[in-house]
């Protein structure tokens, strides 16, 4: 025979277990945890009593010395009479005889008496015994009451529990449960298919029979469409990844961390709004490390990296956090000064620059210390746009680089050496343009033996000018230095050396029977440049050129300024036969130091002494001794800005070797030297 549960609900079958336990529980704590408990107590308090007993028999084993029996007996008194539940104290002797109390008394038994001996010893003598009979029956009665109290709160805290269990179950699973079997009867012939377990007659049954009656309308779509979700899922999130990680970095820079140029320019132009609106007054700070490179040279970019990530480190912390610091380019760093007056703005960047100052940076044994040039420029409702404002912080920056580098020059409208770094500026488009039209063209100026009884080739330099759009002539002077300060130097050296040389084979070609020697001008930036190096030989080879007719001119500041590089692209040049020219040689403050490390050919003393030496004493002394100085190294001297005969004159009785100048001959267009225009009767 089957015997057949009645079906009950969900709601009941969870509820049932819970009062079956909770009863449970209950009456295991009584029976067997609160017995423990109260054992225990009593034994903790059977330990407390004899612990102070024993306090006790060594307070009196002094007193029993000295037989103080007085004092003793108060001593017991007081203690019966502090502590109540003490209901009997008797000290014996070691005779047994009873000193206190003095006369017996009966002896307390009940089942919730504890009765204590302790004895009295000295060095192993036993001086007395003392018995101690305590009532227990406060401390069992409390027991008794704390063990009933605590039967009714756990009878009360499981009900409660209970009672929580079963509105979370009533919530949390049997409500879902049961709407969500009535909404599968609405969608049984819906798009949901599911292998279903074996159904019960309960809420959960009921689910499961609702399930399995559309679980054969959309079985076969089931598997293709979790694939396609799937895959839908994956490359949702790949491509969130991956804007996520665009959007970084588009605004970030890979080595640093900081934000770019691009989210710097956009900050300052929020910054530069703001300031038309609530009259707020920023900042901008423009960066530029001094020395970066001669880590970068010593130890290599992975060096450098490092040292601009630690730099980026210690900058960081030095700065408000409302303000921004941005890497603009290789060792370019702007930092945009939120709210901030100029006064503090000149305080944050001289802590900036300290902060610089003090870095010591070290790579495989080597220590470096560098600087930083600061251009602080302040931003208020009358600045400029976005462009001009970056520009003139650039240029404040040049402008402290140039007085010394590891300083801050502030921007101060007006100020004439900062309109004349912008005035440079707008010679950028000029000179780009210039060489995409090939607007350049060569003069050349002779340079002739002051004495003309010397047999020397003839010889000239290759000089550079301008073509305006509308034909004018733009003297070097104009547009060299704006070249030389937004890197085109190197963009003009090319195209003067490309032409230069295609004229010489011109030459070559037209007069084979008249050699001419060919002066042409380098900057510093080609000293420092592989390229130019190598494009420069190519040249020469492909042209078939003779580089002993061939000879380059370099300033002293230019060389000194890189005085590694210019001694290695010398070098390399010379052996392939060219000569070198040291220009504008006295200009330096160490001019003769460095002459003896440069392998050059001849030194050109620089005009602005050659010009007065008829006027100045002290310039014809110093021409005069770079002349004896440059025959005793083996070199030619050559005196430039030659303006009239009693120049001439004076470098002839000096022993100058060879003049160059107006007096001789104005600079000419380099196409007119083919048809002889190479003027030497001034010197004769």
């Amino acid at each position: 025979m089957n015997f057949k549960f009645p079906k009950l609900g969900l709601r009941f079958k969870l509820f049932l277990p819970l009062i079956f336990f909770s009863i449970l529980f209950a009456a295991y704590a009584q029976y067997q945890w609160l017995p423990q408990f109260l054992s225990f107590v009593q034994e903790q308090e059977a330990k407390n009593i004899n612990s102070h007993l024993h306090s006790v028999t060594e307070g009196l084993v002094p007193l029993l010395l000295e037989n103080q029996l007085a004092s003793v007996y108060d001593n017991l008194n007081t203690l019966l009479i502090n502590n109540e539940s003490w209901k009997n104290l008797i000290l014996r002797d070691s005779n047994n005889i009873q000193l206190f109390p003095f006369k017996d008394i009966t002896t307390i038994n009940n089942k919730n008496s504890y009765h204590a001996v302790q004895d009295i010893t000295y060095l192993g003598n036993t001086l007395g015994t003392l018995y101690l009979t305590v009532d227990n029956t406060n401390i069992v009665n409390i027991i008794n009451m704390q063990q009933q109290f605590f039967l009714v709160a756990l009878v009360l805290l499981l009900t409660l529990f209970s009672i929580a269990i079963v509105i979370v179950l009533e919530v949390v699973v049997r409500q879902p449960l049961h709407y969500l079997a009535i909404a599968s009867d609405k969608i049984a012939q819906g798009d949901f298919n599911i292998d279903l377990p074996k159904q019960h007659h309960d809420e959960v049954g009921k689910l499961i029979h609702s399930f399995s009656l559309m679980r054969y309308s959309i079985r076969k779509y089931q598997s293709k469409l979790k694939v396609e979700i799937n895959s839908h899922k994956k490359t949702a999130d790949e491509l969130f990844k991956e804007k996520e990680r665009f959007s970084y970095h588009a605004t970030h820079d890979a080595l640093t961390g900081l934000i770019n140029r691009h989210e710097f320019d956009r900050r300052l132009t929020t910054a530069l709004a703001r300031t038309k609106t609530d009259k707020s007054k920023h900042a901008i700070l423009y960066l530029d490390l001094d020395q970066f490179k001669v880590v970068n040279d010593t130890c290599g970019h992975i060096a450098g990296d490092e040292l601009l990530r630690q730099l980026t480190t210690l900058l960081k912390n030095k700065i408000r956090d409302r303000d921004t610091l941005a890497r603009l380019g290789g060792d370019e760093f702007g930092v945009l000064l939120d709210f901030c007056q100029l006064n503090q703005a000149e305080q944050i960047a001289e802590v900036l620059r300290e902060t610089i100052q003090d870095f010591r940076f070290s790579w495989n044994d080597n220590v470096f210390s560098i600087g930083a040039s600061i251009g602080l420029v302040s931003i208020d409702e009358n600045s400029d746009n976005l462009t001009n404002i970056l520009s003139t912080a650039d240029t404040a920056c040049y402008i402290a680089k140039e007085r010394g580098r590891n300083r801050i020059h502030v921007y101060e409208q007006g100020n004439a050496e900062l309109e004349k770094r912008k005035g440079e500026m707008q010679w950028v488009p000029t000179i780009t343009k210039a060489l995409e039209d090939d607007r350049f063209k060569l003069f050349y100026q002779p340079i002739v033996p002051v004495n003309q009884h010397r047999k020397i080739p003839n010889h000239i330099e290759i000089l550079l000018s301008m073509i305006s759009e509308d034909g004018q002539q733009i003297p070097p002077g104009a547009f060299i230095p704006a070249a030389e300060r937004f890197n085109l130097m190197e963009s003009v050296d090319i195209w003067v050396i490309q032409n230069a040389l295609e004229y010489i084979v011109k030459y070559n070609r037209a007069k084979p029977d008249n050699p001419m020697m060919f002066s042409v001008n380098l900057s510093g930036v080609s000293l420092s440049n592989d390229t130019v190096l190598a494009q420069i030989i190519d040249l020469i080879e492909r042209f078939k050129l003779k580089p002993d007719t061939i000879c380059f001119e370099i300033t002293e500041t230019a060389a000194i300024a890189n005085l590694s590089n210019a001694c290695t692209f010398i070098k390399e040049l010379n052996q392939l036969g060219c000569q070198f020219s040291l220009d504008d040689f006295g200009s330096g403050l160490s001019s003769f130091a460095y002459l003896k490390n440069l392998p050059v050919n001849s030194i050109k003393i620089d005009g602005s002494f050659v010009k007065d030496i008829n006027k100045d004493l002290m310039d014809f002394a110093f021409v005069k001794s770079i002349n004896e100085i440059g025959h005793v190294m083996g070199m030619k001297t050559i005196a430039e800005f030659v303006e009239n005969v009693s120049i001439l004159k004076l470098l002839r009785d000096i022993n100058v070797d060879l003049a160059q100048g107006f007096f001789i001959q104005r600079p000419t267009p380099l196409d007119e030297l083919l048809q002889g225009h190479y003027n030497t009767s001034k010197v004769s």
